[in-house]
């Protein structure tokens, strides 16, 4: 059975992945500068950005022949006066330490994002789309896919890179994206918060539908260095307006939003997920509806058990 390393383990999206890699009987490692509770797999805390530490752990790594990228650092708004540098030092520097360490590697998944493509020159956005991020994250990412796809080719690793829509279904407090702000305030029965106009659409990704993605490109043997870049997203693309409506009918509510002129221009953000769909067979299977129904249930749970 091929061994899976899975960086970013204790991460939002780690953490639901190694679950559900767990129940399909993976052989999987996880690496993560924090180590969660009640470990049932091997488990590496170590800190990519640390070469010393990844040396310690070769044992551990040598015989890793599948890799799933996820650590990365969470705030798409830095820049480099402020924090930004982070996003850097883990996405790149991070990255390079880690494949010095990974000799037997075969096949790598790498959790990339819709922000390498910077600002949309077309109403659909494809895998040929110019990439012109506008922020230090997105040029991370796209400096890592760089990266990974010159290793890749070198070494005749199959490489697959899974740029990802926003992700929702997480309940947690580090989560300040617009479904779970928006699901917290209406709970809350206070106003949810909308920058600009509320009408620009992304096609955000449920978690699960987000997990599965990533298993399937495991899974999938194909492999073309021309074609081994993903989008994925999700069904529906809602607008922030739409998504409060949803969010109001779902609570039985009728809460209005509280409207913030935004600095940035605003505009629409729509993946297309063809390539994804013909190429590695991923079909999302959670419309919006249904995402925020689980999601308002999973918060109602967690606020009643106090948590």
């Amino acid at each position: 059975m091929e061994k899976i390393l899975v960086t970013g383990a204790s991460g939002q999206i780690g953490t639901f992945l190694v679950k559900k890699l767990n129940q399909n009987k993976k052989k999987i490692v996880g690496l993560d500068i924090i180590k969660p509770k009640n470990v049932n797999f091997p488990f590496l805390k170590i800190d990519l950005k640390n070469k010393n530490e990844l040396k310690k752990s070769y044992k551990e790594l040598e015989d890793i022949e599948i890799l799933i990228h996820l650590a990365s650092t969470v705030n798409s708004g830095q820049d480099l006066s402020s924090n930004g540098i982070d996003s850097v030092n883990l996405n790149i520097h991070g990255t390079l330490n880690l494949l010095e360490n990974l000799p037997n590697l075969k096949q790598i998944s790498f959790a990339s994002s819709y922000m390498v493509y910077g600002k949309p020159k077309k109403k659909i956005i494809n895998e040929t789309h110019s990439t012109d991020p506008e922020n230090i994250y997105g040029a991370s990412k796209l400096i890592t896919e760089k990266i990974l796809q010159v290793f890749s080719e070198k070494k005749k690793i199959n490489l697959k890179i899974l740029r990802f829509m926003g992700i929702y279904g997480i309940v947690s407090p580090y989560v300040k994206q617009a479904i779970p702000s928006f699901i917290e305030k209406i709970l809350d029965k206070k106003n949810p918060i909308v920058f600009g106009t509320g009408n620009v659409k992304r096609n955000h990704i449920y978690i699960d539908d987000a997990i599965d993605a990533i298993i399937i490109s495991i899974n999938n043997k194909f492999n073309n260095k021309f074609n081994n870049k993903f989008n994925i997203g999700g069904i529906d693309a809602p607008s922030n307006l739409e998504l409060i409506k949803i969010i109001n009918n779902e609570i039985k509510t009728k809460i209005k939003p509280n409207f913030i002129n935004s600095k940035n221009k605003e505009y629409s953000f729509v993946t297309d997920t063809n390539n994804a769909n013909k190429k590695l067979g991923f079909n999302p299977k959670v419309g919006i509806k249904e995402g925020i129904q689980k999601m308002v249930n999973d918060y109602r749970k967690l606020r009643k058990n106090g948590s």
